[in-house]
């Protein structure tokens, strides 16, 4: 009887352990490299484009988010194992080389008010973004639509949460191959 419960007790810190592991980020996916062992280079170009007749307040908003994103979007890529930097203009990516275009298509920061009194997803802060992966020559290797939403905590994370469905998207497409 003692030794099934010794067996359970290790059974069970073994899972909440596994668990506690890919709830920190232990299960994601590293950043392929090149052949030669050299790290893959990123260049993020955030488009900060704001259209005209967007409310000054939204879009004073807007470039707060973008402000988070782009250092953060760069801190995610290097934590994976890229090299990362921002990049203007439209310099065409070399071998080992590729553009990450962001854009940010919607966001409503929600209120903190309400999330924090109200809860069950009232004031829910939601981002949605758009980003596209364009390889040497000029190639389009993928692209997608991330977004987020927390009725929770703060934009900050929302804004964390699509930056790491855009690199889980970029390794994945990585890992198929160069």
């Amino acid at each position: 009887m003692l030794r099934t419960l010794h067996t359970f007790r290790a059974a069970s810190l073994l899972v909440l352990g596994l668990l506690a592991f890919t709830a920190c980020g232990g299960g994601r996916q590293s950043a392929p490299t090149l052949p030669s062992g050299k790290r893959l280079a990123v260049l993020v170009s955030f488009d900060r484009t704001v259209a005209p007749e967007t409310p000054a307040d939204k879009a004073t908003e807007l470039q707060e988010v973008a402000d988070f994103m782009e250092p953060d979007l760069l801190a995610v890529l290097r934590d994976s194992g890229y090299d990362a930097a921002v990049i203007s203009g439209g310099a065409q990516p070399v071998e080992g080389q590729y553009t990450l275009k962001v854009q940010i298509t919607e966001y409503n920061g929600g209120s903190k008010a309400a999330r924090m009194f109200v809860g069950f997803g009232a004031g829910a802060a939601r981002l949605e973004s758009h980003f596209e992966l364009i390889g040497p020559n000029g190639v389009s290797y993928t692209q997608g639509s991330p977004g987020a939403s927390t009725g929770r905590s703060s934009w900050q994370r929302v804004a964390r949460k699509v930056n790491q469905e855009i690199v889980a998207a970029v390794n994945v497409r990585l890992r198929q191959g160069l």
